[in-house]
């Protein structure tokens, strides 16, 4: 557990992770803690896959773990929308430097994906 906090602390050592209630988010050598939230859980899925779109539905059903046929994609996408946005508000309320990175980064609508610059040379640990 020591070996990684220490890691943690280190910059170039981006993590994306829920640990209980709490997701523990470092970024540029800063650490933060948010309270579990949906949106977080739409982060770290598009944090994992730069580069990829992923469907709105796809996102709904990974952090509800069904599949509703109920469910609208329209629906879908503007619940997700909503949640990453205020998951994005939160982030930029308690670390600036990655809230910023991150609202330059992340698209949302029918798909949604995590597209970093060509410059930004990020690995999340999720």
């Amino acid at each position: 557990m020591a070996a990684q906090a220490a890691a943690i602390g280190v910059p170039g050592s981006d993590v994306f992770r829920l640990e209980g209630e709490y997701w523990t988010i470092a970024y540029g050598g800063t650490v933060c803690r948010l309270r579990d939230a949906k949106g977080l859980h739409y982060l770290a899925h598009l944090l994992c896959r730069p580069g990829q779109h992923v469907h709105c539905d796809d996102l709904v059903s990974v952090v509800s773990r069904r599949q509703d046929t109920a469910c609208s994609s329209e629906r879908a996408r503007l619940a997700v929308t909503k949640r990453i946005k205020a998951a994005l508000k939160k982030i930029d309320q308690h670390h600036p430097a990655l809230g910023h990175h991150l609202v330059a980064s992340v698209r949302t609508g029918y798909r949604c994906a995590y597209l970093p610059g060509p410059h930004d040379s990020i690995t999340w640990s999720v």
